[in-house]
């Protein structure tokens, strides 16, 4: 009996980087290049709160850069990086695997950012985890999520640096 075909694609594993997509517009491309991510610039209101907001998906950062390219009548940009594995295992995360309506933790970390929450109310110096991974709201009131979305997002200097530690590249 052979193998399916299916099985015979998939790469061993290997501790490989990531890649992470991001998307934006021009005039905010060639800052990243000069002076690196700056978690400060992140807008409040946002699924997990202010910071640098990333995919695994590239279609899904072409999606965000198309929408925030017509919002602000620029042209979209695509930036990727390939990020470490263990240098993403140095920071502090919380991982949501499930985003259904029943999940109380997720829903309510979201509902507590959208509403204007300035951080993930975390005993410390900066209240926020280093990194968060989730599914994407679409309609956080009624807790709905985007299909097949996923975002991971950097909040503190420690995630700033790892994600400086790499370099940047565009999608044309």
């Amino acid at each position: 009996m052979s193998t399916p075909p299916i099985f015979q694609r998939t790469q061993p594993w290997t501790n490989q980087s990531i890649r992470l997509y991001h998307g934006t517009i021009a005039p905010n491309a060639p800052a990243m290049w000069r002076s690196g991510v700056k978690i400060e610039q992140g807008r409040v209101g946002t699924d997990f709160g202010p910071g640098f907001y990333t995919t695994t998906i590239e279609r899904q950062a072409r999606s965000w850069a198309w929408q925030l390219a017509n919002r602000r009548r620029s042209a979209a940009v695509i930036l990727y990086a390939d990020l470490d594995r263990e240098a993403l295992a140095g920071l502090d995360s919380l991982a949501f695997v499930r985003g259904d309506f029943d999940a109380e933790d997720y829903w309510s970390l979201v509902t507590h950012c959208r509403s204007g929450g300035m951080d993930h109310a975390r005993s410390g110096s900066s209240g926020f985890y280093d990194m968060v991974t989730g599914p994407v709201a679409l309609a956080w009131r009624q807790r709905a999520l985007f299909a097949g979305a996923d975002q991971i997002s950097f909040h503190t200097p420690a995630a700033e640096a790892v994600l400086n530690a790499v370099r940047w590249s565009t999608i044309p």
